[in-house]
């Protein structure tokens, strides 16, 4: 399926590597984000954008506009996961002090679960349970609202 306009992006082409992605909206406006592939994740977004009107469309409080209101910019090409949270905060203050609104909410690169009182990244509450399941089924296990006990497969599914 063609389209007549394209997502405006920054480098273009976007790279096939992890970075943060910064969606910014004409109304000042902006989604922060950091992904493990800057093109796959702009193709995500300008698909949001251009089907909003969907059940499924995951990024809250979307700026109304078109894809031509929109510029994805890719920065810290090459980061870490452990490092992108921190990259991602200054990003934010960065923008925020030029005018800029946050919209979508805000998405951790290691998404943390409570285990037994304890506060820790999904891989390690795996390593801690024992967990034979793969990490992209655990994580969306919990994303899909599964008790956190119950996707790490420590308690049988009720």
């Amino acid at each position: 399926m063609a389209y007549d306009v394209s997502l405006k992006t920054d480098p273009s082409p976007l790279p096939l590597r992890p970075g943060i992605l910064i969606l910014l909206h004409k109304r000042k406006k902006m989604f922060i984000a950091y992904t493990t592939n800057c093109r796959g994740r702009a193709a995500v977004l300008a698909t949001m954008i251009r089907h909003r009107k969907t059940k499924r469309n995951h990024l809250r409080d979307l700026p109304e506009g078109g894809v031509k209101d929109f510029t994805v910019v890719a920065t810290k090409v090459g980061l870490e996961k452990n490092k992108a949270d921190e990259a991602v905060t200054r990003l934010q203050r960065h923008y925020e002090g030029r005018g800029f609104k946050m919209f979508g909410g805000s998405r951790s690169a290691l998404p943390k679960v409570v285990l037994n009182g304890k506060r820790m990244t999904i891989v390690d509450a795996m390593e801690a349970a024992g967990t034979k399941d793969d990490y992209q089924t655990v994580y969306r296990r919990i994303q899909r609202g599964w008790p956190v006990k119950q996707a790490l497969g420590i308690e049988a599914r009720q």
